[in-house]
């Protein structure tokens, strides 16, 4: 069952090389397109493409990318780079609108590009390849 479906980075370690984690608790492994879906149907499990990274977002709790995604279910698709430790990862939502509101986001003047494969979750690891037929 997927906890959720999503645009999975390919190379974490230069995309946290890139915008260095500002918090101790480290991901950037994806970007969600929806949290608890009904089913995975859509997905295109395994598909490869590019995703448009074109700003960022951070406070004492967060640090979050917002990307251009228009399959997400989030108000601001992003992917969280980093939290603090008594702070989970979904927070990132919550601190985008709070910065967005607050014009608090750093707007690149130039989109980066990153590889990203889609898939889902079940929250114990990622499926990013199709199923081979039996």
């Amino acid at each position: 069952m997927a906890i959720y479906t999503a645009l999975f980075v390919k190379d974490i370690g230069s995309l946290l090389k890139s915008f260095p984690p500002k918090h101790s608790r480290h991901f950037g492994h994806h970007s969600t397109i929806a949290f608890n879906p009904p089913t995975i149907d859509g997905i295109e499990i395994g598909r490869e493409g590019k995703l448009k990274i074109i700003g960022q977002a951070y406070d004492s709790k967060g640090d979050a990318l917002l990307v251009e995604s228009p399959r997400s279910k989030n108000a601001y698709p992003h992917i969280t780079l980093s939290c603090s430790p008594d702070t989970k990862p979904v927070y990132s939502n919550e601190m985008i609108e709070k910065a967005v509101l607050e014009k608090t986001v750093e707007y690149f003047a130039e989109p980066i590009w990153i590889d990203v494969v889609e898939g889902y979750s079940d929250g114990k690891q990622y499926f990013t390849t199709p199923a081979r037929p039996q």
